[in-house]
């Protein structure tokens, strides 16, 4: 009888530590201007990004007064803007399109002065943008540049860069690109992130759902579907478990998974909750809903 008691006690305790990875203390709706979606959260968790409901233009919108303060309204911004670590400047994309062709600027936005500096113009093939340190590094065409956005901000050693080229998971190290795809090349990959120690890259097989490997490509972990992950932490990934009836999302929540697999459902069935960025130092994690509505999980 006291081993079975001691049997259900290291079962309660096991699926306790499988649902509790983050101690979530509320989620608060953020009012954000009409017709736009969380593009990001600072490093401090005091505001967001926002852009429009198909990535068109880019704004910052402060948690603290309510004030939104417009960035540049150009097409394609809001795809996978970045913010430095101190918060003082974001790298955006500016897409233009000329007889068809889609070209595209990369602009740095200093929000304390204002001031924007184009880094790259005229694109045609831009893989990945990655902000490290004082200096943004773009991958074009599978070639890496480097340019300073922050004078303030020390150098820091430069951690490999991924991204991905006609479906094909690619990663950028001591300025050589190669492709890393850890699945296979038979597969597509879309969603690619490494993890902020440098360690790891998590990333989403179509058809297949959501996995992490090694910076190498080996130890590769499924962790099921799992659309659009972000880093919470080394250890810990945040995305979006979505299911539709093949034509509209259906539902959707925000859901928190360790590399080790242990998995924590973050938002409520009553909304459909899609796209998360993380802020760790902040504590927080800004959503979007399929309405177009903003909200914010406050972590203990």
């Amino acid at each position: 009888m006291k081993k079975v008691l001691l049997s259900l006690l290291a079962v309660t305790l096991s699926v306790s530590a499988f649902a509790q990875i983050l101690n979530v203390a509320s989620i608060e709706k953020i009012s954000t201007p009409k017709g736009t979606m969380v593009a990001g959260i600072s490093p401090k968790g005091d505001y967001l990004l926002v852009t429009g409901m198909q990535l068109e233009g880019l704004a910052k919108y402060d948690l603290a007064t309510g004030k939104t303060e417009v960035l540049t309204e150009a097409l394609g911004a809001g795809n996978e803007a970045k913010i430095s670590a101190d918060g003082k400047t974001v790298v955006y994309r500016e897409d233009s399109f000329v007889k068809g062709l889609r070209y595209t600027d990369v602009v740095s936005r200093n929000l304390v002065t204002g001031a924007g500096v184009h880094l790259a113009k005229g694109t045609r093939n831009l893989n990945a943008i990655s902000l490290q340190g004082g200096n943004a590094l773009m991958v074009n065409s599978g070639r890496i540049t480097q340019k300073s956005v922050s004078k303030t901000l020390p150098r820091v050693k430069s951690t490999p860069v991924v991204s991905i080229d006609n479906g094909q998971l690619m990663i950028t190290s001591n300025g050589i690109t190669r492709v890393l795809s850890p699945n296979g090349k038979q597969f597509s990959y879309i969603w690619p992130s490494v993890s902020p120690n440098g360690k790891k890259v998590c990333y989403y097989v179509c058809g297949v759902g959501c996995f992490i490997s090694n910076i190498d490509g080996s130890d590769v972990k499924e962790l099921g579907i799992l659309r659009a992950a972000q880093w919470y932490d080394d250890n810990t990934v945040v995305g979006m478990r979505d299911y539709d009836d093949g034509h509209t999302i259906t539902s959707s929540s925000i859901v928190a998974i360790t590399i080790d697999g242990k998995r924590q459902k973050l938002t409520s069935d009553s909304m459909i909750a899609m796209y998360p960025y993380a802020s760790v130092e902040g504590k927080k994690i800004a959503f979007t809903t399929l309405e177009g509505e903003s909200y914010i999980i406050n972590v203990k």
